[in-house]
């Protein structure tokens, strides 16, 4: 091969002799861009000799890239890149390149690798997919892509690792998204997220039919037969979330949230709808623990524990009585929760679009203190994402399956004596009237800058099936920030 001509016959026979090892004029092991152990990546480094003799060794043409950039003034003798199939160094300009394909690239969304000849990487790309590119080509798009992050400091390079770091990196890390989409961070990296979230609900239905509330109350002469309705409901959230990253594989993530509700009520004792003061709860709710493990490229596994640290003891006064409130204005669960989630996720070439889907379960492992649990849930999401350099939009469908309460509060149950003296009935009382089906829809917008993201989703129910009677859900609103660091 003509390169190795350049560093003389003594070279040649040591390449020959020891195939795969770093060239004898190529002792750099760290890359000079983003501190990465070159030897760990063979396969992709590179190295720039200037014509004043002087050499630099980087661990991918992305960091290549960078460096050229930063020394447009320097004239350039060789261009040097490792054969992905004997890691030994050729010309990069005359090499045989591939771009995309399922293979992780280094330092980039988008894989691009080097090869002595075509017939290594068309066997490549029968195994794992990519097309043939020129050195030009190769170059500009990685130029493109330092052009979409030269905004990140040499500290989150380091940290970042084989982070996607193209035009559409901001979408794996969205602070916008109403749920949260589990994904993995670099070893040593932190991310710590706010968000809120408002729900409105208002009205009632049964199934997939609207319920009048003259057809509720009161007591006597309805289908329903209950004392007070539910009319209106608000539920405001915020959220605290801390993840980081132990492995490059393996993330750990806390969260903690802040609850305020609001419920409006009307109350009919036969002489009447009277407006009743409203149900009001806050405090801390639940605390969820999640362990995340990146699978492949494609794929990654969560298990969560939410640990019962919210009230489900909250009461409320009606008619100079107090009693305690229903199950869906309690802060807490009261129970030990297991959620297991798989998230599958993907890039187009230019990374630019991203779509995916998450799958996730809700196990109440027992019923609480109070001799009942929510039912158990499970929700399917999915979406399709856009980037358009620092801002990113979706598109998001999610679909919730929940079962009804088990058990019963035996506190709870007071409100529902038929005797006016005792109880005052109601909807949200009955264990029965809970849970259901709901496909949403959602719009939102994020932008990035540096390390810092903001976000905001707003959607809407496509479609209810809602088990007994029960406020519907008519809109949401999502709006987060985050920092990663």
């Amino acid at each position: 091969m003509k390169i190795f001509l350049i560093f003389g016959v003594m070279v040649i026979l040591f390449a020959l002799t020891t195939p795969g090892a770093a060239d004898a004029t190529d002792h750099t092991t760290a890359c000079k861009q983003c501190g990465m152990d070159r030897t760990a990546f063979a396969q992709s480094r590179m190295l720039i000799v200037y014509v004043d003799g002087t050499s630099v060794g980087l661990c991918s043409i992305n960091c290549a890239a960078a460096e050229l950039k930063q020394n447009k003034d320097r004239r350039v003798k060789s261009l040097l890149v490792a054969d992905y199939t004997t890691q030994l160094q050729i010309d990069a300009k005359t090499a045989t390149w591939v771009v995309g394909g399922t293979k992780q690239g280094i330092m980039t969304s988008v894989a691009k690798w080097a090869f002595a000849g075509e017939k290594d990487a068309l066997k490549f790309i029968q195994e794992n997919g990519g097309k043939i590119i020129s050195f030009d080509q190769a170059m500009k798009a990685a130029e493109e892509e330092l052009g979409k992050s030269e905004e990140m400091t040499h500290k989150q390079h380091s940290h970042m690792g084989h982070m996607d770091m193209g035009p559409g990196s901001q979408m794996l890390f969205n602070p916008g998204f109403g749920e949260d989409i589990y994904h993995t961070h670099p070893a040593g990296m932190w991310m710590v997220n706010y968000k809120f979230m408002h729900m409105n609900m208002s009205g009632l239905r049964e199934g997939t039919n609207n319920v009048s509330v003259n057809a509720v109350i009161p007591m006597m002469g309805t289908k329903y037969g209950y004392m007070m309705a539910p009319t209106k409901m608000t539920m405001d959230m915020h959220m605290f979330m801390v993840m980081y990253g132990i492995t490059d594989r393996l993330t750990l993530m806390g969260m903690a949230n802040y609850q305020e509700n609001k419920m409006e009520m009307l109350m009919n004792m036969g002489k009447g709808n009277t407006q009743e003061p409203p149900m009001r709860t806050s405090g801390l709710g639940d605390t969820d623990l999640r362990g995340i493990y990146k699978i492949n490229k494609y794929l990654v596994g969560s298990l969560g524990l939410s640990l019962p640290t919210g009230d489900i003891e909250k009461e409320f006064v009606t008619m100079k009585r107090r009693y305690r409130i229903p199950y869906g204005m309690q802060l807490g669960s009261g129970t030990y929760d297991l959620k297991p989630a798989i998230t599958y996720t993907d890039f187009s070439d230019d990374a630019k679009w991203n779509w995916g889907t998450q799958l996730q379960y809700t196990w109440h492992t027992a019923k609480n203190e109070n001799d009942w649990s929510y039912g158990d849930s499970s929700r399917v999401t999915g979406w399709l994402q856009r980037a358009f350099g620092p801002a990113t939009s979706w598109l998001r469908l999610a679909y919730n399956s929940t079962g009804r309460v088990r058990g019963q509060d035996p506190e709870i149950r007071k409100l529902l004596d038929p005797n006016p003296m005792k109880g005052a009935s109601s909807p949200d009382a009955d264990p029965d009237n809970y849970g259901g089906q709901r496909l949403d829809g959602m719009l939102g917008l994020s932008f990035q800058k540096g390390a810092f993201s903001v976000g905001v989703e707003g959607g809407v129910p496509l479609y209810q099936d809602l088990n007994g009677l029960q406020l519907k859900t008519t809109w949401f609103l999502n709006v987060g920030m985050q920092v990663m660091f």
